[in-house]
């Protein structure tokens, strides 16, 4: 599935599974029904 203008949720995630390394973190995904959430954080977690 290819995700169009999502490039500053891409950036902002990958750089909290970096920053994840040195000190924990939780983060919360909120958003509308069925736009992706789920699919574009395994998308990028898996990318790392």
């Amino acid at each position: 599935m290819k995700f169009y203008n999502r490039e500053k949720e891409t950036f902002a995630l990958q750089q909290i599974e970096r920053l994840s390394a040195s000190y924990a973190q939780m983060t919360v995904v909120t958003g509308r029904r069925r736009i992706g959430k789920t699919t574009l954080v395994g998308l990028t977690l898996d990318d790392m």
